[in-house]
């Protein structure tokens, strides 16, 4: 996962992601990790947003983000699944980096109300990540996903 392209809000490309996030998590004790993934369908392409955000709490963050996009997934529970294990896999490649696993959350982008379709599948999404030594949050805290990487999934950011 981090061998592909990412960019900062700004469009900026780090040089080496996993030195300048080490970097930022270096500068201070209170700063956590939180990594969350979004995807929407349009046409034929199923396109996934993974963000990293280095948070220091009470005064904002940095946010990394890549983009990836692969033939249409249709099924719900397939797709949400996946949006799970891009995060648990980035947030696996930063542990080194990152050992205290308690300050790395992930956020998944699904809700545990009924009234939600993502809801059937919340369990095994947070079952997946927990599984990996993380820390899960859903919807509605699970902002790093349903407003950081929703936000540049839904093309708000130049691509």
């Amino acid at each position: 996962m981090l061998e592909k392209t990412w960019k900062t809000m700004v469009g900026k490309k780090p040089v080496d992601l996993k030195a300048e996030i080490k970097a930022l998590m270096d500068e201070s004790p209170d700063r956590e990790l939180v990594i969350g993934t979004d995807s929407q369908n349009a046409g034929n392409v199923t396109e996934y947003i993974t963000v990293v955000i280095v948070l220091t709490p009470g005064k904002g963050g940095r946010v990394f983000f890549t983009r990836e996009r692969m033939a249409r997934i249709r099924s719900l529970r397939e797709r949400l699944l996946k949006e799970a294990w891009m995060s648990v896999e980035l947030g696996m490649e930063l542990t080194d980096i990152v050992p205290d696993t308690s300050k790395l959350t992930i956020h998944i982008d699904a809700n545990p109300d009924v009234q939600y379709k993502s809801s059937d599948v919340v369990q095994e999404m947070v079952g997946l990540v927990l599984g990996q030594g993380f820390g899960a949050v859903v919807k509605p805290d699970a902002w790093a996903a349903s407003h950081a990487a929703d936000h540049i999934v839904k093309g708000f950011l130049a691509r």
